[in-house]
């Protein structure tokens, strides 16, 4: 249980690291820290290859989707004095921080698809209104959450269920 505990407080440090880094242009800054607080996560627990194979599944999901959000001019990130070609490292590494959650955490979603999918449809773009909010992301319009929405009902269950494979 504490392990939990520390996993969820480790992810909320690590999010608003990124956020605010992005906000304040402190990224690379922000980067370093949530670099090591994967490591720190790595240190701690005991799922380290099949944490390791779920961060790389979630850093080319995000990469991908929050791309493709950025590609179609329906997101966009705040610019710390260079623009993004591709998804900023910053996001990856959300995404990434995202994904050690599900085997600790977030375990308690496995085998619910149904929940799953209502956390990530409720939860994926409330996060990125939060970060809307911090000044990290500009949405671009309301049809950007219905998207966000979508997409993370169906990416939160596909990640987890690759979380419960060995």
């Amino acid at each position: 249980m504490i392990n939990n505990i520390i996993n969820f407080c480790l992810f909320q440090v690590g999010w608003f690291v990124c956020i605010l880094g992005a906000a304040w242009n402190y990224t690379y800054i922000a980067i370093a820290i949530s670099i090591g607080i994967l490591f720190l996560h790595l240190y701690l627990t005991d799922k380290n290859a099949n944490d390791i194979k779920l961060s790389a599944i979630a850093a080319t999901f995000g990469f991908i989707f929050d791309g493709i959000m950025q590609f179609n001019n329906m997101i966009i990130y705040n610019n710390p004095g260079v623009p993004y070609p591709f998804t900023p490292i910053w996001i990856v590494i959300l995404w990434i921080l995202f994904a050690i959650t599900l085997n600790h955490s977030l375990a308690w979603l496995k085998g619910r698809t149904s929940l799953a999918m209502l956390f990530g449809l409720m939860g994926g773009p409330l996060v990125y209104l939060a970060g809307e909010k911090l000044m990290a992301v500009t949405i671009v319009s309301p049809n950007t959450l219905i998207v966000l929405a979508v997409g993370w009902a169906f990416i939160t269950p596909l990640l987890i269920s690759f979380g419960e494979k060995k």
